[in-house]
C-alpha cells in the first residue's frame, strides 16, 4: 500500500472538465477501507447505494460525498487527484465535520444546500436526495444518538 492513500492517483486527472466516476469511486473504496457504520455495516454500501441512483454527472460527488466526514482527507489532495472547483464546492455544502449534531443546524445545512447556486448547488442537491432516501431505507443513528430529524421516530 502506497504511503498516503492517494499517491498513486495524483496528477493523473487535470485534463479534465469533472473527475471521472471510476476514479472517484477508486478514492472512495481506498479511503473508506475499514470505515464501518455503528451496526458494523460497511460505509462503502452507503456511498455505493448513492452512487448507483445519481445521474452521471454527479457520480464524482456521490462517491466522495463522506469522505470529508468519515476520513482525514484534505480537499487539497482531492483537488490533486482531480477533483474539479466545483465538485469541491458540492462536497462542502454536504459536509457536516464542523455542524454539531442539532436537528436546527441539520436542517440549516438543508435550507443551505436547497438555495446553494451554481453547478456546486445543483450536484450537491442531486447527492443529497439520493443520500436522504438511501438514508430512508438504511437508518443511519451515530454513536451520539443522533438521528436526522426528517427520519420518522
Amino acid at each position: 500500500m502506497d504511503a498516503h492513500p492517494l499517491a498513486a492517483t495524483a496528477g493523473l486527472w487535470h485534463d479534465r472538465l469533472t473527475m471521472e466516476a471510476a476514479h472517484a469511486r477508486a478514492i472512495a473504496e481506498r479511503l473508506h477501507l475499514g470505515d464501518r457504520e455503528e451496526d458494523g455495516t460497511p460505509v462503502i454500501r452507503h456511498v455505493q447505494r448513492v452512487a448507483t441512483t445519481v445521474p452521471e454527472e454527479a457520480r464524482p460527488v456521490a462517491w466522495l460525498h463522506e469522505v470529508l466526514e468519515w476520513t482525514a482527507v484534505t480537499e487539497q489532495e482531492l483537488l490533486i487527484a482531480g477533483l474539479t472547483s466545483d465538485e469541491l464546492r458540492a462536497l462542502r455544502l454536504l459536509d457536516r465535520t464542523t455542524d454539531s449534531h442539532s436537528d436546527r443546524r441539520y436542517l440549516a445545512r438543508l435550507e443551505l444546500v436547497a438555495h446553494a447556486t451554481g453547478d456546486s448547488g445543483r450536484l450537491a442537491r442531486i447527492v443529497k436526495t439520493a443520500d436522504l432516501k438511501d438514508r430512508s431505507v438504511h437508518p443511519h443513528v451515530r454513536r451520539d444518538g443522533c438521528r436526522h430529524p426528517t427520519r420518522e421516530r
